[in-house]
Formats: C-alpha cells, sequence, structure tokens
C-alpha cells in the first residue's frame, strides 16, 4: 500500500522523470519488444513512429502520479483509456510486464539519481495506478458477458463501397460464428486488426450506424498521402474485399450521448464525421432530431462523406458545411450555443485544439464538451485533471 512518504517521493521526482522522458521511453520499449516481441501486436506502431505512443504512455504515468492523492478525478480518461485497452485485449498480466520494465528503464536512465527509495516508491505507485486500470478493464470484460473473455472474433464483410469521391471506403460486417452482435452504443467504435509483414496492426474505427442487431459498419479513409502511412485502412482498402473476412474486437468507447440534453451541437472535422453520424442517426429514431445542429467541416467543397445522408436527416438551418474557403469561426460558435447545449466534437487534434479554443473563449462549461480524437494527445491528458470534462478520448 502507498504511504504518505512515497507519494510524496513520487510526486517530487516526476518533474525529473518528465526531462528524461525520451531517453526512459526509447529504453523502455527497446528493453520490453526485445523481451517480449508478441507485444509489438498491441502497441500502435505507427502512433510509434511518429512518437505519439511514448508520449502518451509516458504522460499517462507522470499525471497519474502527479494526481496520485485523488485519482478519482481521472476516472473519465481512465475510463477512456481502459476501452481502448479492453478493445485491443490488454489484460493485468500486460501491467506487470510494463511496470518491470519501466522501473528498468527509470534505473538505467536516472542512473544514481534513482535511488532504492526512489524506485520503491515508484513501484508503488505504478502499482496503484495499474489497479485502477486493471479494475476498470474487469469490469468493462465482464459488461461483455459470454463474449467478454474472447480474443479478437472473424466478421465477414457483406459489403464495401466506395463513398465521398471514392475517397472513403464503407464496410458492413457481420459474425461469423452465427452468435449474436454485441450491442453498442451510438459514438462508440469498432476495432480491426490486419496481418502485414509477420505483425499485427490494429486500429479503431467509429461505428457509424446505431446497433441494429445485423451488421457493425465502419467508414474508412485511405491514407495514402501521409507519413507514416496507415497501416490498417491501407491494407483493408487495398487487400479485403467483400466475402473477406477480417479479425475484430467487440464496439468499445465512452464517446456516447447524454440522453436529457436539449440541443446538441456537433461539430466534425474530415472522417471524424464517421462517430457523430451514427449520434445523429441515434437521436432521429428517438423523435429527437430538432435538438441537433451539425457544423461538418472539410478542406474541399465535395470531400464530405454522408453528404446526402446528412441532409436526409437534418434541416437545411440545422447543417452547416464548411471549408477552407469558409472555416470555422468563434462568432458560428458563439451563434449556436445555449446555456444547455451539450457539444461533441470528433476530429484531428489540430482541428479539436482549434475548436476547443473557441468554445472557452464563448465561455462554454466543459463539462458539456465532449471529444473524440485520432492520436494520443498530451493537451487532453492534462486538460482531464484540470477541469470537468466527462469525456477526453485519446
Amino acid at each position: 500500500m502507498i504511504t504518505e512518504a512515497d507519494k510524496e517521493i513520487v510526486k517530487s521526482t516526476v518533474p525529473l522523470l518528465r526531462e528524461n522522458a525520451k531517453e526512459i521511453a526509447s529504453t523502455f520499449y527497446r528493453d520490453l519488444f526485445k523481451a517480449h516481441p508478441a507485444l509489438l501486436n498491441t502497441f500502435n506502431q505507427t502512433n510509434m513512429k511518429i512518437g505519439a505512443q511514448p508520449l502518451a504512455l509516458a504522460n499517462t504515468i507522470y499525471l497519474a502520479a502527479e494526481n496520485i492523492d485523488h485519482l478519482d478525478v481521472l476516472m473519465p480518461w481512465i475510463y477512456t483509456i481502459g476501452h481502448k485497452h479492453r478493445a485491443l485485449m490488454v489484460k493485468p498480466i500486460h501491467y506487470r510486464i510494463v511496470g518491470h520494465f519501466l522501473l528498468n528503464a527509470i534505473a538505467k536512465t536516472l542512473d544514481d539519481k534513482a535511488t532504492p527509495e526512489v524506485l520503491n516508491a515508484w513501484s508503488v505507485a505504478y502499482s496503484t495506478i495499474a489497479s485502477v486500470f486493471i479494475d476498470v478493464e474487469k469490469e468493462l470484460y465482464a459488461d461483455l458477458g459470454e463474449d467478454g473473455q474472447e480474443n479478437f472474433i472473424s466478421l465477414k464483410i457483406v459489403k464495401k463501397e466506395l463513398i465521398a469521391n471514392e475517397t472513403i471506403t464503407a464496410l458492413a460486417l457481420e459474425r461469423c460464428d452465427g452468435r449474436a452482435m454485441c450491442p453498442y452504443l451510438a459514438g462508440q467504435y469498432l476495432t480491426l486488426r490486419v496481418q502485414k509483414e509477420g505483425l499485427f496492426y490494429n486500429r479503431h474505427y467509429s461505428l457509424t450506424h446505431p446497433f441494429n442487431s445485423k451488421t457493425y459498419n465502419v467508414a474508412i479513409k485511405q491514407e495514402k498521402d501521409e507519413q507514416p502511412l496507415g497501416v490498417v485502412s491501407n491494407e483493408i482498402t487495398e487487400n479485403f474485399f467483400e466475402g473477406d473476412t477480417i479479425l475484430a474486437s467487440l464496439p468499445a468507447g465512452n464517446f456516447v450521448l447524454v440522453n436529457d440534453a436539449s440541443h446538441y451541437l456537433f461539430i466534425a472535422g474530415g472522417i471524424g464525421i464517421t462517430a457523430l453520424l451514427a449520434m445523429i442517426k441515434d437521436l432521429k429514431n428517438k423523435g429527437k432530431s430538432d435538438l441537433v445542429t451539425l457544423i461538418y467541416y472539410v478542406s474541399r467543397k465535395g470531400q464530405g462523406a454522408f453528404i446526402e445522408e446528412i441532409q436526409s436527416l437534418l434541416d437545411k438551418d440545422q447543417y452547416i458545411p464548411l471549408d477552407k474557403s469558409n472555416p470555422l469561426t468563434k462568432d458560428l460558435l458563439q451563434s449556436k450555443l445555449t446555456s444547455n447545449t451539450q457539444v461533441y466534437m470528433c476530429g484531428s487534434p489540430s482541428f479539436l485544439d482549434t475548436a476547443r479554443t473557441y468554445l472557452s473563449e464563448c465561455n462554454h462549461p466543459e463539462s458539456q464538451v465532449y471529444f473524440e480524437t485520432f492520436q494520443p494527445r498530451l493537451s487532453l491528458l492534462k486538460n482531464a485533471a484540470n477541469n470537468n470534462s466527462k469525456t477526453q478520448a485519446l
């Protein structure tokens, strides 16, 4: 059990670990993958290449350590990460392995500054933090019922079509084992797994339809012009066809609707429309589409996905399309906000940073703002501890 003395040592040494975060992370991943190469199948290799994964892991631990006295304030953020871990089949044994190599990396990097007292305090703190995540993830596995203990399952691609000027691939998938489809909430995601050059790669894709008990539907943007290339998205787009099977874990995520809102403002950037589309459809099915406003930004006119479907769901004054020639502004947001507006946003980190800045300038309550983004994001990690946002997606 962690003592007050341990807590003080941990909090006082967080700055030292942050200063050496890059070297600690480099040592940690090098030694971890050398001893347990199978874990390459769990960690996001694209995020590893761009540095997002090491940064997210390090700052997750440091942020939790800084808040070791009141981890309860981080529970929304812990649940967000917990859903990601459940989708990737992270188990308690993985925390023990990570803890071992993290402490070794701290010891190697800090050398004589890593005294026995410091290492012991960090060992106890890590165990405390890990136990919170393990308990949350145990709950999430249990919520799946009989499916909760399974590994990745096989889904069959029953429909594949190109949309949005052939820049996005829409898939409909069904279970191959004949079992019932696992229910999910609008805004959650499906995790797809592909194998390439001996490694498994995983990626989360927002479900574009509310639960219908028949198929899971996702939309995938091919990433040919980005570096590093999106391995899963490009592999599915180019090499998977109708009738093929693909590995997946069951739906996850805590980016979901508040049920009693009087107004929903959805702000989408590019392919970020996917998660929000399911929410809008869900509200339509419940007779609440009149409570919806959608702001949808794309780089160029004509690049948007599901435009005809959006126009069939919403009246003209409820849908505001934007592009580079007509970008998102503070004044536009201010004109659409009420004191009771619940704001849901999905898009790239830079797009969300801009939207969050404008919302803050409009003095809109953080507790009424919900995010889903495409990469681990340090700014969202920090704000998890500093505001009342109920969802900070990483």
